[in-house]
């Protein structure tokens, strides 16, 4: 049987995280007697020309998509539609987290077969059934494959229940040498910069390698805004771990590992082990995905002298409401905490937030700018440059399998048919988390003033880096202005040096893609500091945001309109009693499709709910 994998596009550019699930596929399939082609799509961003002519050649039995992201939507409608023109027998098989939103997928696009979770077992049990079943057109086989879903021969929605799953000690590393075939191992396995000292020498001049380690699956948390197939959480062995690093080491020539869990640290005896085996190494890490409750200084500090060099943290929010209603099942004091440990422990760290979700108000992004306040002199570095380097903010995105999605659809900001959830499903395709595109305003309050609490986040911290530095001094009318000037000019590449901008080092930033979302904070925050412009802020602020959001003239007035309309008590927006606890406990999703006896909906009643 001929069989391709291949992945989808999630990012304007290529991620530079390993396509995990598709390796994990294609090292089950080989259990079997099946070496998979794979198609790395995303990395090698073929032509469409290419990509026809691609599946033209080959005419696979089975092509199997891995959407990890439900924003790849599109695609993987648009390819699936490939693959069927190319041959139209190959059976067509999505995977990954796009597969919480199945039933579009069954019904909208040309995919046969939907896997739901963990796919290395469920492929293996779904490949020997078509292989057996080959000439059965009617599909019945189907019904005794767990963990998928497909139309039956009535078109009535299946889903089988979730499927087994490798547990902790059967979980593969990736096979790298899967991508050395494709080229694109220096991608996955990129070259790390030499680090340079003040006087811009070269510290060393040896060879340097990162790779991301996944050392376990899962999370102990279910934050209302997260989609997630893992149900529990699973610690990998730390002998099986030490044996994937020393490969990693040994073959690939890896000094550096980040680590990219979603829940880094929750199994204390591992993270221990691991950490004195880093050292031992002399390896230098990051570790991502870090819960604020599951740390202390002494872990930390444990950390730092085994080659830590900076942790991340989902903070979130600095309001307690917001923490509550993501169900984050941590407190702001939990967050102050973690974050002032780690700047004991001289490790660096970037504050991540996700603002606008139901409930979000001007009071509780004020809690969150007076938190961001309260821990600025304790966090590294941001005593010595605007703190906004070191903030990313991201909007909420509703994703399918999550209560947040569930509330979006129970408030008809998305709707309730197949057409109006795959018409928001096309909405947010190709766009990344930073994107404010994809935001649904749930606040009753005008999307400009919505729009503009991320800017204002970013100015009101800085101008109190900024006011501190000063000794509480204010900044004379001149030199803000001045600043505003000499960047102009510089963007004219006119120099003058007493317009020179540098003054408020940093501060001009440009927006760096990727992981985080760290922007340039559109330089307002010289204006909070002169008495004078700071009276004129907030209506700045508001234009410069509609002008600059607004991406089009008449989209602008309309923003500015909506917001005085709002000012002056004539509001259209769109108004939902905001909650005050978990958005778990709000929505009504248990009884979808029940008192209609739908029986669509209770098949699809699984995957709404996430596990």
């Amino acid at each position: 049987m001929k069989i391709c994998i291949c992945t989808t596009p999630i990012r304007p550019d290529p991620t530079d995280f390993p396509p995990l699930g598709s390796l994990a596929i294609i090292q089950s399939l080989r259990k079997i007697g099946i070496e998979a082609f794979f198609f790395n799509i995303d990395f090698l961003r073929p032509s469409t020309e290419e990509i026809k002519a691609y599946f033209s050649l080959h005419q696979f039995d089975v092509v199997g998509i891995s959407a990890v992201v439900s924003t790849a939507y599109s695609y993987t409608k648009w390819l699936s539609s490939i693959i069927r023109e190319s041959r139209n027998s190959t059976t067509i098989i999505s995977g990954g987290n796009l597969s919480a939103s199945a039933e579009i997928l069954l019904r909208k696009t040309d995919i046969d077969v939907c896997v739901v979770g963990d796919g290395e077992f469920i492929i293996l049990d779904l490949i020997r059934k078509i292989q057996d079943h080959h000439h059965d057109e009617q599909k019945k086989y189907l019904d005794e494959v767990k963990g998928i879903c497909y139309l039956n021969q009535q078109n009535d929605f299946k889903f089988t229940g979730y499927g087994a799953k490798p547990d902790a000690s059967e979980i593969e590393h990736p096979d790298y040498s899967i991508l050395a075939k494709d080229g694109s191992l220096a991608h996955y396995l990129p070259p790390i910069e030499p680090e340079h000292d003040e006087n811009n020498s070269t510290l060393d001049t040896a060879p340097r390698r990162s790779a991301t380690v996944i050392a376990t699956k899962g999370c102990v948390a279910r934050c209302t805004f997260c989609h997630r197939w893992e149900k529990g959480y699973r610690a990998r062995p730390l002998e099986n771990l030490k044996h994937h690093i020393h490969h990693l080491i040994n073959d690939y020539g890896v000094t550096d590992i980040t680590f990219g869990d979603e829940n880094f640290g929750a199994d204390k005896e591992l993270t221990r082990g691991l950490a004195l085996e880093m050292g031992k190494l002399k390896l230098s890490w990051i570790a991502a995905g870090v819960r604020a409750r599951t740390v202390n200084l002494e872990d930390l500090k444990l950390w730092k002298e085994n080659g830590c060099k900076a942790i991340y943290f989902g903070i979130e929010s600095g309001s307690q409401k917001i923490l509550d209603i993501m169900e984050k099942k941590a407190t702001v004091q939990e967050n102050i905490n973690a974050l002032k440990w780690t700047a004991e422990a001289d490790l660096d760290t970037i504050v991540q937030l996700v603002i606008g979700m139901p409930g979000e108000d001007d009071l509780t992004i004020n809690e969150t700018i007076d938190f961001l306040k309260n821990i600025s002199k304790g966090i590294k570095g941001w005593h010595e440059s605007p703190p906004s380097g070191s903030i990313s903010i991201n909007y909420a995105q509703a994703l399918p399998g999550t209560p947040l999605y569930e509330f979006a659809r129970e408030n008809n900001f998305i709707g309730n048919s197949i057409d109006l959830e795959e018409n928001y499903l096309i909405q947010i395709s190709d766009t990344d988390a930073y994107s404010e595109d994809h935001f649904i305003n749930y606040t009753g309050l005008p999307t400009l003033k919505i729009l503009a609490w991320r800017p204002l986040i970013l100015a009101k911290l800085d101008a109190h880096h900024y006011i501190h530095n000063l000794n509480n001094e204010q900044l004379p009318l001149y030199k803000v202005f001045g600043y505003y000037i000499g960047i102009l000019l510089a963007k004219l590449n006119i120099k003058l040096l007493q317009l020179n901008p540098s003054f408020l080092e940093g501060s001009d930033k440009n927006y760096r893609p990727g992981y985080f979302n760290i922007q340039n904070h559109l330089m307002l925050a010289p204006l909070l500091l002169n008495k004078y412009t700071k009276l004129a802020f907030t209506p700045l602020l508001l234009v410069i945001v509609a002008i600059w959001r607004g991406k089009s003239a008449s989209r602008a007035l309309g923003l500015m309109i909506e917001f005085l309309l709002w000012k002056v008590g004539i509001t259209h927006s769109k108004l939902v009693a905001a909650p005050n606890k978990s958005l778990r406990k709000v929505i009504k999703i248990q009884s979808i499709g029940e008192e209609e006896g739908d029986e669509n909906a209770k098949q699809m009643l699984p995957l709404r709910l996430g596990r």
